[in-house]
């Protein structure tokens, strides 16, 4: 049954209602002044999605052939905890912490097929019997934390608009675990396994801001951060990340606030591969050798909401 995604942001924005009573009633309200800490305790509802891709050339040296594939794996949203700090040094001067965490689930279901060995080469048949697949069930859990600090510094700073620049670092937890079973075919018997796959690292980034204040109470904001693979020991792939981020908050008070928003990020890899096998005698093709480049893309988004406290 699906769940209605609007009902944790509703709730988000009622809870906070009675708390704005507390918030220096029989005080002027200034919503233009800067507050020392920004603290932003949200709900974060992600999907995520996995893609593999592979291309590549066979060749006896003489004939070449290209070949081709890919594969997606889909896993909906849960709501899940996301939190920022921001400590302003200076007006023009901030620390930014983020954390992100994502579990999730899943269960894949393959239903088995036919292989013929078919074609290297267009015009080449090689001899082989069709090769059946058993059906494949997997059970497993995926999760991912994120976690960056960053010290930003703001290039254009004008009442209403900010813009900053910055550097930080981000660690990362990707994990995936399970179990999976096949139905056994005539000539290979039922088999089950389990699985556990866990990178862990931390990498240098680079982090961008653009604030815009619409009105005292109304603030839009912006933030993006980048990585290359190479510049940290998060995982032996190159490849990047990408982070981006849009938000739109209230203030209910000039202590108290309301926000919602969409998150996004991508973690994208690639790596070269060579091989070579020997096709049979009668096929007179003799050596194949194989080269080309997979690529693999781990993909998270999904709305936000919750309160925003300052002091």
């Amino acid at each position: 049954m699906t769940r209605p995604r609007t009902s944790l942001i509703a709730s988000a924005l009622i809870a906070s209602l009675p708390l704005a009573g507390f918030a220096f009633t029989g005080q002027a309200q200034d919503f233009t002044d800067d507050a020392r800490f920004d603290i932003r305790l949200s709900a974060f509802n992600p999907e995520a999605n996995i893609r593999f891709d592979g291309t590549g050339t066979a060749t006896d040296g003489e004939r070449s052939e290209d070949l081709a594939a890919a594969g997606s794996i889909d896993s909906d949203g849960r709501w899940r905890p996301r939190g920022e700090i921001a400590f302003h040094m200076t007006p023009r001067q901030s620390l930014r912490m983020n954390y992100y965490d994502y579990r999730r689930n899943q269960s894949w279901n393959f239903d088995g097929d036919w292989i013929d060995p078919g074609n290297i080469f267009e015009e080449v048949e090689i001899p082989g019997e069709p090769v059946e697949i058993p059906a494949i069930d997997v059970d497993g859990r995926l999760s991912f934390e994120l976690a960056s600090l960053n010290y930003e510094f703001a290039v254009v700073d004008t009442p209403r608009f900010q813009w900053g620049l910055g550097l930080g670092v981000t660690h990362a937890i990707l994990e995936a675990r399970g179990t999976g079973t096949s139905t056994g075919t005539d000539e290979v018997d039922p088999q089950w396994e389990s699985f556990r796959w866990k990178k862990d690292g931390t990498s240098p980034n680079l982090h961008t801001r653009v604030s815009w204040a619409a009105t005292p109470r109304l603030r839009v904001e912006a933030q993006a951060q980048y990585l290359d693979t190479r510049w940290g020991d998060f995982i032996d792939e190159r490849g990047h990340f990408e982070r981006g981020g849009l938000l739109v908050e209230y203030l209910v008070t000039e202590r108290l606030g309301i926000h919602v928003g969409y998150d996004w990020f991508r973690l994208k890899l690639g790596n070269d591969y060579t091989g070579s096998f020997d096709a049979p005698p009668e096929s007179g093709v003799g050596t194949v050798d194989v080269a080309g480049r997979l690529t693999g893309q781990f993909k998270v988004h999904g709305p936000m909401a919750g309160v925003t406290f300052r002091f």
